[in-house]
């Protein structure tokens, strides 16, 4: 076991990322921490009641409770892992500026709870469809579900078989490969919710290598929500979500990716509220980008168009409107061969 510092707080961990780790957890996942940390403040609600399902060493509840003045208390729950958890507590307890409850149930049992929760953060190893299906109603009206998921196989088309049966989708490996999965969790979301007569916005996301994590705020049932389909053209870069059987740039076959989320993945006001919180520059940065994002369903990347038109890759600082999901990747509401055309024609 090794001491960590990470925001205000101190506490012991394991810094390994496998399942039968006895405190899981992970330094790279910082970043995401902060970015939490900064979403909670830049919603400005008070006396909030909290609960972090999968709390490991406690590091996410311990920084929510101490670095915002959002809760009123904080529950950290991790069946295996609630002593250390309690060592972490009063190890932070001066910095702590709410109420900090340990606890040690598994889960799936949060349904049989009669408490519900302005903010649940489920944090899980994998898929966390099946603990979503437990905790929805467990979600007040106009409160915060944190959403991660870490198994990008099933997301991402690496693992077709597993997205149909986990998330009910067909995922297909291109270029934009975070934002399929991105739109396939949020999707799965929103069915669930459905199922309580509910609905889900999201709020915010962070997708990085080996996780995906989006931010929702529950409401009432909407039958207006957008769900639907991208038909990728198997021969060129060209995708469209009308349905086509073939792509009208180039006349090959479309694959249909989906169903999946087709409305849009963050609320901008919530985002500039974040960014002038923000004081880290590598936070900045990525805030900073998200503010300016374009709304349009996929993105493509100056790789992609290069390698299509076999020339010279431009900037991608010269073209389109930039994506925090690839640092080569740009949204453009044009047709397809429009933009070809004006990419032809950068220096």
């Amino acid at each position: 076991m090794e001491l960590f510092t990470e925001g205000k707080i101190k506490f012991f961990a394991e810094n390994k990322q496998t399942r039968d780790s006895k405190v899981f957890f992970n330094p790279m996942r910082d970043f995401d921490r902060d970015l939490n940390v900064i979403f909670i403040n830049a919603l400005g609600k008070h006396e909030l009641r909290g609960i972090d399902l999968f709390g490991g060493s406690g590091v996410r509840g311990l920084r929510l409770a101490s670095e915002t003045n959002a809760f009123n208390l904080m529950r950290i729950n991790d069946l295996k892992t609630s002593a250390i958890i309690s060592k972490n507590v009063k190890l932070n307890t001066s910095k702590l500026k709410s109420k900090i409850d340990v606890t040690s149930f598994d889960a799936t049992d949060i349904y049989s709870s009669k408490e519900g929760y302005d903010y649940l953060d489920i944090d899980p190893f994998g898929s966390p469809v099946r603990y979503l299906l437990q905790a929805m109603p467990k979600v007040r009206y106009g409160g915060v579900m944190a959403l991660t998921a870490t198994d990008g196989a099933a997301l991402y088309g690496k693992a077709t078989r597993a997205g149909t049966l986990k998330y009910g989708a067909k995922s297909f490996k291109t270029s934009y490969f975070n934002e399929v999965g991105l739109r396939i969790l949020i999707k799965r979301t929103e069915e669930i919710a459905n199922m309580y007569d509910r609905s889900v916005t999201p709020l915010f996301f962070d997708v990085r290598r080996h996780y995906l994590r989006v931010y929702f705020r529950a409401g009432k049932a909407d039958a207006r929500r957008k769900l639907g389909y991208i038909y990728q053209c198997t021969s060129c870069p060209n995708r469209s979500l009308m349905h086509s059987d073939h792509c009208e740039f180039c006349g090959e076959k479309n694959i249909e990716i989906g169903p999946l989320w087709l409305g849009r993945l963050f609320e901008r006001d919530l985002v500039k509220t974040m960014y002038n919180l923000a004081q880290d520059e590598r936070v900045k940065r990525y805030l900073q980008t998200m503010k300016g994002e374009s709304d349009a369903v996929s993105y493509y990347t100056t790789a992609e168009l290069a390698s299509y038109l076999k020339s010279k890759e431009k900037s991608v600082d010269a073209y389109g409107t930039k994506t925090v999901l690839n640092d080569k990747g740009f949204r453009s509401e044009r047709e397809f061969k429009d933009m070809l055309e004006e990419y032809r024609k950068l220096e």
